[in-house]
């Protein structure tokens, strides 16, 4: 089977940073586990880095979110905790965004299976209503044919937010697990 793991955004100004909240910090270690899971059995894993310029308050997000973050090479763009040592680890791949969900995440997942689709794509990450919503979005419709799972539990966002989200992303027909 070919299968992925996306880790969307789980980088320090998500946890502890400018837009860090609670319910985040509680996820590092389950996240963690599963990334080493995944690799320990083939598994492929991609990182999603939520990534701005300096100019991001002049952006139509930085209007609607107007809280700068995850500035590109600052210390709250980088992944969080002991997630951060995959930024250099060389079975793991990272993919710099520049808003909520990524066109390019798609043929990131396809280069990953040189050019091939996979059968299933777990997710988890940050923030479950804004920037896992959008990306599990963007493929659940570029690969047609694949399982889409989303870790419920390795997800989090603000409040009632969370819940809403996966209410959601299961009437698209994404797995919720």
């Amino acid at each position: 089977m070919k299968k992925i793991l996306v880790v969307i955004d789980y980088q320090n100004d998500f946890v502890t940073g400018s837009l860090g909240f609670e319910e985040a910090k509680k996820l590092e270690n389950g996240i963690e586990a599963l990334v080493e899971a995944a690799l320990e059995e083939g598994t492929k894993v991609i990182f999603t880095r939520d990534t701005h310029a300096k100019d991001y308050l002049e952006t139509r997000e930085g209007k609607f979110l107007p809280v700068p973050h995850c500035i590109k090479n600052s210390e709250g763009w980088h992944l969080y905790g002991a997630l951060r040592k995959y930024e250099e680890h060389p079975a793991t791949s990272l993919l710099d965004k520049p808003g909520f969900g990524s066109a390019g995440l798609p043929y990131a997942v396809q280069q990953l299976f040189e050019g091939d689709e996979p059968d299933e794509v777990v997710i988890c990450g940050v923030v479950t209503n804004i920037c896992v919503l959008a990306n599990a979005v963007m493929l659940q419709t570029a690969f047609r044919r694949a399982n889409i799972v989303v870790k419920k539990d390795l997800c989090a966002a603000v409040g009632e937010a969370h819940e809403k989200a996966l209410e959601m992303m299961a009437g698209l027909g994404i797995t919720i697990e």
